[in-house]
């Protein structure tokens, strides 16, 4: 019979996650986290700095932690990436509660100008010498319950009788970027904060504007005609939205014959109208899945030699890139999961995630580029990639982060880590 030996002792070799470890490492190499430490806030420090609390909490995003008491799991064993932010670990849940719950209305602003310096630092959108499209929408963050800061009854898609608060952002799809951000009540309309969004957006694209290279692309929403009044009063400003009322689609669709319309895909047709005031309108017509029509209007200043009625609808529809990151968001940063009941605790938490994101995104860009996982989406990089583990060797000459090959991914991984680059540690295969 064979006999065991148990004990306590650490034999185990030092492992890390690689995709943490290469996301912070990047972010340092490119000064990325620099503005957080001047980040202002009324919090004594016992061992850790409000500063290494906001990277712990980026740390969480980056990981895909689903709340903060994930945090002593995930990140507990992570000692590598704390040892490059001077932590021997990084602080617990409660110590990220606390920094949530100091947040404030100065909290909010400093964050909301740290995300404006990062993006004008770091964005490949605002270098692009092509048009850049950026998408505005809201989506709403249920939270239930009588503690819940300025959580109010409010539309929530799919979703009866509930309470919560209402995210409204700005959104570049093809550079998958975060632009703009607030949160507000259950109770209030996208349009309650559009003039700072739209405010927000112009401050970024300043060239692209001048050089009428910035389409906007909005949901019924935002196409009020009050809202259309303060799009066409930018000079050089493209956009497309969707008119806020269906009535008004439904009733001028009353006097088009069925032959005038136009092919536009399986189930929808469109139809334009003359331009009128320099405005382009546009009925759609699309039969449901239970065989009903419905309608809809779209409302651009696009020109039609830029793009026919056809190419609209279709233009149109690629904002679903925002909606996809709306989803990506409540199930990979898992921002559905309120971190704090206080309502700037729970704002500050969502400019993080919103900085946090165009790191990564760089990162992508820059790191993954040329690579079979540059196309590859957050949620997959952050449930596959997260999983991989490099193990730590620390000479007299540096660290090596050694990355076994035991599968395809991680072969790919270590490749696009071991390039260039990398200078402050190594990444072996």
């Amino acid at each position: 019979m064979n006999n065991f030996t148990f004990t306590q002792d650490n034999c185990k070799e030092e492992t890390t996650s690689t995709w943490l470890i290469s996301v912070m490492q990047f972010g340092l190499k490119i000064n990325f986290f620099k503005p957080l430490e001047s980040f202002k806030l009324k919090m004594k420090k016992v061992k850790y700095s409000v500063y290494q609390k906001l990277i712990t909490t980026m740390m969480s995003i980056v990981i895909g932690c689903e709340t903060t008491k994930d945090i002593n799991e995930k990140l507990g064993v992570e000692k590598l990436t704390a040892n490059i932010f001077d932590m021997d670990r990084v602080p617990d849940q409660s110590q990220i509660n606390l920094l949530l719950t100091r947040f404030d209305s100065d909290s909010i602003n400093q964050l909301q100008d740290i995300h404006h310096t990062l993006f004008i630092e770091h964005s490949n959108s605002i270098s692009s010498q092509h048009k850049v499209v950026v998408d505005c929408d809201q989506t709403g963050l249920i939270a239930n319950g009588k503690t819940f800061e300025l959580a109010e009854k409010g539309y929530f898609s799919k979703k009866k009788n509930q309470s919560g608060y209402q995210l409204a952002a700005a959104f570049t799809g093809k550079h998958s970027e975060t632009v703009a951000m607030s949160l507000d009540s259950g109770n209030s309309h996208c349009t309650d904060h559009y003039d700072d969004l739209l405010k927000s957006i112009l401050s970024k694209y300043r060239e692209q504007l001048l050089n009428g290279n910035l389409i906007l692309r909005t949901d019924s929403g935002f196409g009020s005609s009050d809202n259309i009044e303060k799009l066409l009063s930018t000079p050089k400003l493209k956009f497309v939205t969707k008119a806020y009322s269906t009535v008004k689609a439904k009733n001028l669709a009353k006097n088009i014959p069925y032959s005038e319309y136009i092919k536009a895909d399986k189930a929808a047709w469109v139809y334009e109208f003359s331009v009128e005031n320099g405005l382009r309108y546009i009925i759609v017509q699309t039969l449901s899945k239970k065989g009903n029509l419905k309608y809809s209007l779209l409302i651009t200043n696009i020109s039609s030699k830029e793009m026919n009625a056809v190419e609209l609808f279709h233009f149109y529809n690629e904002r679903q890139t925002i909606e996809a990151f709306f989803k990506m968001a409540k199930n990979v940063y898992h921002i559905k999961n309120l971190r704090t009941k206080k309502f700037f605790g729970i704002y500050g938490f969502l400019w993080l995630v919103f900085i946090t994101h165009n790191l990564i995104s760089c990162f992508k860009s820059t790191v993954l580029y040329e690579t079979e996982l540059y196309d590859v989406g957050v949620g997959a990089l952050v449930k596959k990639v997260g999983n991989i583990k490099g193990f730590v060797k620390r000479t007299s000459k540096g660290i090596i982060v050694n990355i076994p090959p035991l599968t395809k991914l991680s072969k790919i991984i270590a490749d696009a880590l071991s390039r260039p680059q990398y200078t402050q540690l190594s990444f072996d295969i």
